[in-house]
Protein backbone atom coordinates (compact mmCIF):
# COMPACT_ATOMS: atom_id res chain seq x y z
CA UNK A 1 0.00 0.00 0.00
CA UNK A 2 1.41 3.48 -0.55
CA UNK A 3 0.04 6.81 -0.52
CA UNK A 4 1.99 8.84 -3.96
CA UNK A 5 2.02 12.43 -2.97
CA UNK A 6 2.41 15.59 -5.14
CA UNK A 7 2.17 19.10 -4.85
CA UNK A 8 1.73 21.40 -7.78
CA UNK A 9 4.67 22.44 -9.84
CA UNK A 10 5.13 25.94 -9.83
CA UNK A 11 6.95 27.26 -12.97
CA UNK A 12 8.37 30.17 -11.20
CA UNK A 13 11.76 30.39 -12.35
CA UNK A 14 13.62 33.90 -12.92
CA UNK A 15 15.03 33.94 -16.52
CA UNK A 16 17.15 37.01 -17.80
CA UNK A 17 16.86 37.92 -21.23
CA UNK A 18 18.42 40.78 -23.22
CA UNK A 19 16.24 43.62 -23.48
CA UNK A 20 15.20 42.81 -27.00
CA UNK A 21 13.73 39.68 -25.90
CA UNK A 22 12.27 40.76 -23.06
CA UNK A 23 10.36 43.31 -25.41
CA UNK A 24 8.60 40.61 -27.57
CA UNK A 25 7.77 38.86 -24.70
CA UNK A 26 6.19 42.25 -23.07
CA UNK A 27 4.94 42.96 -26.82
CA UNK A 28 3.16 39.51 -27.32
CA UNK A 29 1.71 38.82 -23.34
CA UNK A 30 3.18 36.55 -19.80
CA UNK A 31 2.23 33.44 -21.87
CA UNK A 32 5.47 33.37 -23.36
CA UNK A 33 7.55 33.71 -20.09
CA UNK A 34 5.01 31.21 -18.35
CA UNK A 35 5.74 28.79 -21.29
CA UNK A 36 9.73 29.34 -21.01
CA UNK A 37 9.74 28.62 -17.20
CA UNK A 38 7.22 25.89 -17.51
CA UNK A 39 9.41 23.78 -20.09
CA UNK A 40 12.56 24.61 -17.53
CA UNK A 41 11.25 23.75 -14.58
CA UNK A 42 13.05 20.16 -13.61
CA UNK A 43 10.66 17.48 -11.07
CA UNK A 44 13.13 15.05 -8.96
CA UNK A 45 11.11 12.34 -7.79
CA UNK A 46 12.26 10.63 -4.44
CA UNK A 47 10.81 7.47 -2.96
CA UNK A 48 11.14 7.09 0.74
CA UNK A 49 10.01 3.42 2.59
CA UNK A 50 7.61 3.98 6.05
CA UNK A 51 8.09 1.56 8.64
CA UNK A 52 4.96 1.05 10.28
CA UNK A 53 6.45 1.25 13.39
CA UNK A 54 8.37 4.11 12.69
CA UNK A 55 5.54 6.03 11.48
CA UNK A 56 1.69 5.79 10.79
CA UNK A 57 1.57 3.58 14.04
CA UNK A 58 -0.43 3.43 17.06
CA UNK A 59 -3.73 3.86 15.19
CA UNK A 60 -2.75 6.90 13.11
CA UNK A 61 -3.44 5.57 9.17
CA UNK A 62 0.16 6.32 7.05
CA UNK A 63 -2.02 8.61 5.12
CA UNK A 64 -2.58 10.94 8.54
CA UNK A 65 1.04 10.41 10.10
CA UNK A 66 3.66 13.13 11.12
CA UNK A 67 5.59 11.64 8.14
CA UNK A 68 3.26 12.31 5.38
CA UNK A 69 2.32 16.03 7.35
CA UNK A 70 5.99 16.41 6.91
CA UNK A 71 6.39 15.55 3.09
CA UNK A 72 3.76 17.55 2.36
CA UNK A 73 5.15 21.12 4.23
CA UNK A 74 8.41 19.94 2.63
CA UNK A 75 6.92 19.59 -1.09
CA UNK A 76 5.05 22.81 -0.41
CA UNK A 77 8.34 24.40 0.35
CA UNK A 78 9.82 22.67 -2.51
CA UNK A 79 7.85 22.27 -5.75
CA UNK A 80 10.29 20.81 -7.80
CA UNK A 81 10.42 17.46 -5.87
CA UNK A 82 7.64 14.95 -5.38
CA UNK A 83 7.93 12.24 -2.91
CA UNK A 84 6.08 9.05 -2.82
CA UNK A 85 6.05 7.12 0.18
CA UNK A 86 5.79 3.35 0.23
CA UNK A 87 4.88 1.42 3.14
CA UNK A 88 7.23 -1.12 4.40
CA UNK A 89 7.70 -4.19 6.09
CA UNK A 90 8.70 -3.42 10.26
CA UNK A 91 12.26 -2.89 9.91
CA UNK A 92 13.34 -5.51 12.14
CA UNK A 93 11.46 -8.25 10.44
CA UNK A 94 12.77 -11.07 8.32
CA UNK A 95 9.93 -10.15 5.57
CA UNK A 96 12.04 -6.33 5.79
CA UNK A 97 15.48 -8.28 4.97
CA UNK A 98 13.80 -10.30 2.09
CA UNK A 99 12.89 -7.08 0.76
CA UNK A 100 15.84 -4.99 0.82
CA UNK A 101 17.62 -7.67 -0.50
CA UNK A 102 15.41 -8.71 -3.72
CA UNK A 103 15.26 -4.49 -3.51
CA UNK A 104 18.77 -4.62 -4.43
CA UNK A 105 18.82 -7.40 -6.91
CA UNK A 106 15.71 -6.03 -8.78
CA UNK A 107 17.30 -2.35 -8.71
CA UNK A 108 13.90 -0.67 -6.84
CA UNK A 109 15.58 0.21 -4.04
CA UNK A 110 14.40 3.95 -2.79
CA UNK A 111 15.95 6.46 -2.12
CA UNK A 112 15.32 6.86 1.57
CA UNK A 113 14.46 4.45 3.81
CA UNK A 114 13.29 4.13 7.85
CA UNK A 115 15.70 1.53 9.86
CA UNK A 116 16.03 1.15 13.41
CA UNK A 117 19.14 2.43 14.96
CA UNK A 118 22.16 0.39 16.04
CA UNK A 119 22.82 -3.10 14.58
CA UNK A 120 20.05 -3.23 12.28
CA UNK A 121 21.53 0.08 10.46
CA UNK A 122 24.96 -1.22 10.86
CA UNK A 123 24.03 -5.10 9.28
CA UNK A 124 22.70 -3.08 6.15
CA UNK A 125 25.77 -0.48 6.05
CA UNK A 126 26.75 -2.64 2.99
CA UNK A 127 23.63 -0.83 1.27
CA UNK A 128 24.00 2.41 2.63
CA UNK A 129 25.62 5.76 1.68
CA UNK A 130 28.08 6.97 4.13
CA UNK A 131 27.02 10.53 5.09
CA UNK A 132 29.28 12.58 7.25
CA UNK A 133 30.16 14.27 3.96
CA UNK A 134 26.51 15.34 2.51
CA UNK A 135 25.28 16.18 6.17
CA UNK A 136 27.99 19.05 7.05
CA UNK A 137 29.04 19.43 10.90
CA UNK A 138 26.74 21.97 11.63
CA UNK A 139 23.74 19.82 10.80
CA UNK A 140 25.07 16.84 12.63
CA UNK A 141 25.86 19.13 15.75
CA UNK A 142 22.21 20.34 15.83
CA UNK A 143 20.76 16.57 16.56
CA UNK A 144 21.77 13.98 19.46
CA UNK A 145 21.84 10.59 19.17
CA UNK A 146 25.16 9.53 16.40
CA UNK A 147 26.55 7.36 18.51
CA UNK A 148 24.35 4.58 17.37
CA UNK A 149 23.66 5.13 13.67
CA UNK A 150 27.85 5.31 13.32
CA UNK A 151 30.40 2.35 12.36
CA UNK A 152 31.23 -0.03 15.55
CA UNK A 153 29.29 2.52 17.60
CA UNK A 154 31.90 5.08 17.65
CA UNK A 155 31.36 8.77 18.88
CA UNK A 156 33.60 9.94 15.25
CA UNK A 157 33.53 6.93 13.18
CA UNK A 158 31.65 6.78 9.65
CA UNK A 159 27.36 8.16 10.01
CA UNK A 160 24.99 5.76 8.06
CA UNK A 161 21.83 7.17 9.56
CA UNK A 162 19.66 10.28 10.51
CA UNK A 163 18.03 9.69 13.88
CA UNK A 164 15.03 11.63 14.78
CA UNK A 165 13.39 11.49 17.73
CA UNK A 166 15.21 11.40 21.69
CA UNK A 167 14.16 7.96 22.07
CA UNK A 168 11.55 5.91 24.33
CA UNK A 169 12.48 4.24 27.38
CA UNK A 170 10.61 1.83 28.92
CA UNK A 171 8.74 2.10 31.69
CA UNK A 172 5.97 0.46 33.83
CA UNK A 173 2.28 2.00 33.51
CA UNK A 174 0.25 1.59 36.12
CA UNK A 175 -3.39 2.19 36.66
CA UNK A 176 -3.92 4.83 39.74
CA UNK A 177 -7.70 3.64 40.70
CA UNK A 178 -6.64 -0.23 40.49
CA UNK A 179 -3.49 0.65 42.91
CA UNK A 180 -5.69 2.26 45.04
CA UNK A 181 -8.80 -0.15 45.16
CA UNK A 182 -5.64 -2.66 46.05
CA UNK A 183 -4.77 -0.66 49.01
CA UNK A 184 -1.02 -0.34 47.35
CA UNK A 185 0.26 3.48 48.79
CA UNK A 186 3.20 5.10 49.38
CA UNK A 187 6.55 5.12 47.31
CA UNK A 188 6.41 3.09 43.85
CA UNK A 189 8.45 -0.32 43.75
CA UNK A 190 12.09 0.80 43.05
CA UNK A 191 13.27 -3.40 43.03
CA UNK A 192 12.03 -5.70 40.45
CA UNK A 193 11.85 -7.93 43.77
CA UNK A 194 9.43 -4.92 45.49
CA UNK A 195 7.39 -4.86 42.20
CA UNK A 196 6.51 -8.21 42.23
CA UNK A 197 5.34 -7.82 45.77
CA UNK A 198 3.54 -5.76 44.81
CA UNK A 199 1.60 -7.60 41.93
CA UNK A 200 1.01 -10.52 44.29
CA UNK A 201 -0.95 -7.82 46.84
CA UNK A 202 -2.82 -6.40 43.79
CA UNK A 203 -3.90 -10.33 42.66
CA UNK A 204 -4.94 -11.05 45.80
CA UNK A 205 -7.45 -8.42 45.23
CA UNK A 206 -9.17 -9.75 42.41
CA UNK A 207 -7.02 -7.54 40.39
CA UNK A 208 -5.02 -8.72 37.22
CA UNK A 209 -1.78 -7.06 38.11
CA UNK A 210 -0.12 -6.83 34.73
CA UNK A 211 -1.37 -6.93 30.81
CA UNK A 212 0.81 -8.56 28.02
CA UNK A 213 -0.14 -9.38 24.77
CA UNK A 214 3.36 -11.65 24.11
CA UNK A 215 2.42 -13.55 20.85
CA UNK A 216 5.01 -11.77 18.84
CA UNK A 217 7.52 -11.42 22.42
CA UNK A 218 7.98 -7.26 21.64
CA UNK A 219 6.06 -6.87 25.93
CA UNK A 220 9.34 -9.50 26.87
CA UNK A 221 11.75 -7.26 24.83
CA UNK A 222 10.52 -3.81 26.45
CA UNK A 223 10.92 -5.98 29.59
CA UNK A 224 14.29 -7.11 29.69
CA UNK A 225 15.59 -4.91 27.59
CA UNK A 226 15.54 -3.12 31.01
CA UNK A 227 17.12 -5.94 32.95
CA UNK A 228 19.83 -6.71 30.36
CA UNK A 229 20.74 -2.57 30.34
CA UNK A 230 20.65 -2.52 34.10
CA UNK A 231 23.04 -5.75 34.40
CA UNK A 232 25.33 -4.48 31.77
CA UNK A 233 24.86 -1.09 30.56
CA UNK A 234 26.19 0.18 26.94
CA UNK A 235 29.45 -1.71 27.87
CA UNK A 236 28.01 -5.53 28.00
CA UNK A 237 25.77 -5.35 25.20
CA UNK A 238 28.06 -3.94 22.90
CA UNK A 239 30.82 -6.86 24.09
CA UNK A 240 27.87 -8.89 23.07
CA UNK A 241 27.37 -7.39 19.86
CA UNK A 242 31.15 -7.74 19.19
CA UNK A 243 31.56 -11.09 20.42
CA UNK A 244 33.51 -10.66 22.75
CA UNK A 245 31.00 -11.72 25.44
CA UNK A 246 29.20 -14.93 25.11
CA UNK A 247 24.96 -14.31 24.88
CA UNK A 248 24.99 -16.97 26.65
CA UNK A 249 25.52 -15.87 30.18
CA UNK A 250 23.91 -14.18 33.02
CA UNK A 251 23.06 -11.29 31.40
CA UNK A 252 20.64 -13.03 29.30
CA UNK A 253 19.48 -15.73 31.23
CA UNK A 254 18.31 -13.85 34.42
CA UNK A 255 16.15 -11.15 32.19
CA UNK A 256 14.45 -14.59 30.63
CA UNK A 257 13.93 -16.31 34.21
CA UNK A 258 12.14 -13.15 36.04
CA UNK A 259 10.29 -12.47 32.77
CA UNK A 260 8.94 -16.17 32.80
CA UNK A 261 8.30 -16.07 36.40
CA UNK A 262 5.68 -13.37 36.20
CA UNK A 263 3.66 -15.67 33.57
CA UNK A 264 4.39 -18.95 35.74
CA UNK A 265 2.70 -17.06 38.80
CA UNK A 266 -0.16 -16.36 37.50
CA UNK A 267 0.93 -12.43 37.70
CA UNK A 268 -0.54 -11.87 34.28
CA UNK A 269 -3.85 -12.08 31.78
CA UNK A 270 -4.19 -15.71 31.75
CA UNK A 271 -4.34 -15.24 27.58
CA UNK A 272 -0.95 -12.92 27.60
CA UNK A 273 1.05 -15.63 25.51
CA UNK A 274 -1.07 -15.97 22.99
CA UNK A 275 -2.52 -12.31 22.72
CA UNK A 276 -1.04 -9.82 20.33
CA UNK A 277 1.21 -6.85 21.75
CA UNK A 278 -1.53 -4.39 20.26
CA UNK A 279 -4.23 -5.98 21.76
CA UNK A 280 -2.77 -6.05 25.21
CA UNK A 281 -1.69 -2.32 24.84
CA UNK A 282 -5.42 -1.84 24.00
CA UNK A 283 -6.49 -3.77 27.16
CA UNK A 284 -4.55 -2.28 29.58
CA UNK A 285 -5.74 0.97 28.44
CA UNK A 286 -9.36 -0.02 29.01
CA UNK A 287 -8.86 -0.68 32.63
CA UNK A 288 -8.25 -4.32 32.49
CA UNK A 289 -4.89 -4.56 35.08
CA UNK A 290 -3.35 -2.36 36.98
CA UNK A 291 -0.22 -2.08 35.18
CA UNK A 292 1.70 -3.04 31.85
CA UNK A 293 5.36 -2.34 30.80
CA UNK A 294 6.24 -0.72 27.40
CA UNK A 295 7.63 2.78 26.00
CA UNK A 296 6.03 6.02 25.15
CA UNK A 297 4.85 5.21 22.08
CA UNK A 298 1.58 4.03 23.30
CA UNK A 299 1.21 7.46 25.72
CA UNK A 300 -1.09 8.65 23.49
CA UNK A 301 -3.05 5.50 22.85
CA UNK A 302 -3.12 4.82 26.99
CA UNK A 303 -3.78 8.30 27.85
CA UNK A 304 -6.80 7.99 25.66
CA UNK A 305 -8.18 4.73 27.70
CA UNK A 306 -7.21 6.13 31.26
CA UNK A 307 -7.18 10.10 31.13
CA UNK A 308 -4.88 11.33 34.23
CA UNK A 309 -5.62 8.12 35.92
CA UNK A 310 -2.08 6.76 34.87
CA UNK A 311 1.18 7.09 35.64
CA UNK A 312 4.70 5.94 35.14
CA UNK A 313 7.95 4.55 36.79
CA UNK A 314 10.96 2.75 35.57
CA UNK A 315 11.19 -0.75 35.48
CA UNK A 316 12.43 -1.89 38.44
CA UNK A 317 15.91 -3.91 38.23
CA UNK A 318 16.66 -7.26 39.67
CA UNK A 319 18.72 -7.43 42.47
CA UNK A 320 22.85 -7.56 41.96
CA UNK A 321 21.96 -4.97 38.99
CA UNK A 322 24.97 -2.76 38.16
CA UNK A 323 23.10 0.14 37.79
CA UNK A 324 20.02 -0.32 39.15
CA UNK A 325 18.77 3.84 38.72
CA UNK A 326 18.69 3.41 34.84
CA UNK A 327 16.21 3.60 31.90
CA UNK A 328 16.40 1.57 28.74
CA UNK A 329 15.66 2.51 25.45
CA UNK A 330 17.39 5.49 23.96
CA UNK A 331 17.53 6.79 20.13
CA UNK A 332 14.69 4.30 18.08
CA UNK A 333 14.25 5.65 14.64
CA UNK A 334 16.48 7.14 11.77
CA UNK A 335 16.84 7.93 8.22
CA UNK A 336 19.27 6.37 5.46
CA UNK A 337 19.98 6.69 1.95
CA UNK A 338 20.68 4.19 -0.01
CA UNK A 339 23.74 4.21 -2.27
CA UNK A 340 22.09 3.64 -5.21
CA UNK A 341 19.87 6.80 -4.89
CA UNK A 342 20.28 9.19 -8.11
CA UNK A 343 19.10 12.33 -6.18
CA UNK A 344 20.83 12.57 -3.03
CA UNK A 345 21.27 16.41 -2.75
CA UNK A 346 17.45 16.16 -3.02
CA UNK A 347 17.42 13.28 -0.05
CA UNK A 348 19.99 15.61 1.81
CA UNK A 349 17.45 18.44 1.59
CA UNK A 350 14.11 15.94 2.73
CA UNK A 351 16.05 14.50 5.56
CA UNK A 352 16.86 17.41 6.83
CA UNK A 353 13.39 19.35 6.94
CA UNK A 354 11.94 15.85 8.32
CA UNK A 355 14.32 16.36 11.55
CA UNK A 356 13.48 20.52 11.93
CA UNK A 357 12.00 21.12 14.96
CA UNK A 358 8.64 21.97 12.98
CA UNK A 359 8.45 18.57 11.87
CA UNK A 360 9.35 16.39 14.75
CA UNK A 361 6.85 18.67 17.27
CA UNK A 362 4.29 17.03 14.79
CA UNK A 363 5.61 13.66 15.90
CA UNK A 364 5.37 14.29 19.57
CA UNK A 365 1.69 13.00 20.01
CA UNK A 366 2.11 10.07 17.62
CA UNK A 367 5.58 8.22 18.22
CA UNK A 368 5.77 9.67 22.20
CA UNK A 369 8.83 10.98 22.09
CA UNK A 370 10.73 14.32 22.29
CA UNK A 371 12.32 15.77 19.56
CA UNK A 372 16.17 15.43 19.31
CA UNK A 373 17.10 18.89 18.24
CA UNK A 374 19.96 19.92 20.58
CA UNK A 375 18.00 23.55 21.11
CA UNK A 376 14.80 21.99 22.41
CA UNK A 377 13.36 22.93 25.37
CA UNK A 378 9.37 21.66 26.34
CA UNK A 379 7.38 24.74 26.90
CA UNK A 380 4.77 25.20 30.02
CA UNK A 381 1.60 23.83 27.89
CA UNK A 382 3.94 20.77 26.29
CA UNK A 383 4.41 19.46 29.80
CA UNK A 384 0.59 20.24 30.53
CA UNK A 385 -0.69 18.22 27.28
CA UNK A 386 2.20 15.39 27.78
CA UNK A 387 2.08 14.74 31.52
CA UNK A 388 3.69 11.00 30.93
CA UNK A 389 6.17 12.29 29.01
CA UNK A 390 6.93 15.39 31.99
CA UNK A 391 6.94 12.31 33.92
CA UNK A 392 9.70 10.74 32.28
CA UNK A 393 11.81 14.10 31.82
CA UNK A 394 11.53 14.18 35.35
CA UNK A 395 12.93 11.05 36.27
CA UNK A 396 16.04 11.53 33.38
CA UNK A 397 16.72 15.52 34.55
CA UNK A 398 16.00 15.66 37.99
CA UNK A 399 16.54 11.96 39.88
CA UNK A 400 19.40 11.60 37.13
CA UNK A 401 18.45 8.44 35.79
CA UNK A 402 21.03 6.67 33.53
CA UNK A 403 20.30 6.40 30.11
CA UNK A 404 21.04 2.74 27.83
CA UNK A 405 20.35 1.98 24.19
CA UNK A 406 18.07 -0.91 24.12
CA UNK A 407 19.42 -4.64 23.24
CA UNK A 408 17.69 -4.79 20.30
CA UNK A 409 18.68 -1.39 19.20
CA UNK A 410 22.59 -2.39 19.44
CA UNK A 411 21.78 -6.12 18.08
CA UNK A 412 21.10 -6.82 14.24
CA UNK A 413 17.85 -7.09 12.86
CA UNK A 414 18.19 -10.82 11.99
CA UNK A 415 19.35 -11.37 16.06
CA UNK A 416 16.73 -9.01 16.96
CA UNK A 417 13.62 -11.77 15.13
CA UNK A 418 14.98 -14.57 16.63
CA UNK A 419 15.33 -13.08 20.14
CA UNK A 420 11.22 -12.00 19.78
CA UNK A 421 11.03 -15.43 19.30
CA UNK A 422 12.44 -16.70 21.89
CA UNK A 423 10.79 -14.59 24.52
CA UNK A 424 7.46 -15.92 23.29
CA UNK A 425 9.37 -19.57 24.14
CA UNK A 426 10.36 -18.50 27.36
CA UNK A 427 7.55 -16.62 28.96
CA UNK A 428 5.38 -19.36 28.18
CA UNK A 429 7.30 -22.21 29.44
CA UNK A 430 7.61 -23.92 26.51
CA UNK A 431 11.76 -22.57 26.10
CA UNK A 432 14.15 -22.72 29.11
CA UNK A 433 16.23 -19.48 30.27
CA UNK A 434 19.65 -21.68 29.77
CA UNK A 435 18.31 -23.05 26.26
CA UNK A 436 17.03 -19.93 25.26
CA UNK A 437 20.24 -18.14 26.15
CA UNK A 438 22.12 -21.00 24.20
CA UNK A 439 20.44 -20.87 21.32
CA UNK A 440 20.61 -16.81 21.27
CA UNK A 441 24.62 -17.32 21.17
CA UNK A 442 24.59 -19.71 18.19
CA UNK A 443 22.68 -17.73 16.33
CA UNK A 444 25.52 -14.33 17.17
CA UNK A 445 28.17 -17.18 16.63
CA UNK A 446 26.73 -17.52 12.86
CA UNK A 447 26.07 -14.14 12.40
CA UNK A 448 29.58 -12.73 13.51
CA UNK A 449 30.69 -15.69 11.30
CA UNK A 450 28.84 -14.84 8.40
CA UNK A 451 29.75 -11.04 8.79
CA UNK A 452 33.51 -12.04 8.94
CA UNK A 453 33.18 -13.27 5.63
CA UNK A 454 31.72 -10.59 4.12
Amino acid sequence: MSAFIRAGVSGRRRHKFIKVGLAIALASGASFVAAAAGASAKVTNITIWNDPLAAGSVGVPASKSFLTKGVNLFMKANPSIHVKILQEPMASTTAFNTLLQSSELAGTTPDIGQLYVGGQVLQNAKFLLPLNQVLGSAYINSLTGWQFVTKNFATHGTIYAVPYGAGYYYTVYYNKTLFKRAGITGPLPTTWEAMVSVARKIKAKGITPFEFGEKEGYFGAWTMDSLISGLGGNNGVLAMYTGKKSLDTSLLIKPYTAWHALFAQGLTNSDAATLTYTTGVANFAAGKAAMTITGQYYDDQISKGLGRNVGLFPVPLLAGSKYPTSLSGGPNNSYVIFKKSAHVAADVKLIKFLTTPQVQNLSVKELGQLPNNVGFSPSASFKASQPLLTDLSTYINKDHYILFEAFDNVMPGSIDSYWYQTNNGVFAGSLSPKSAASSMQSQMASYLATAATG
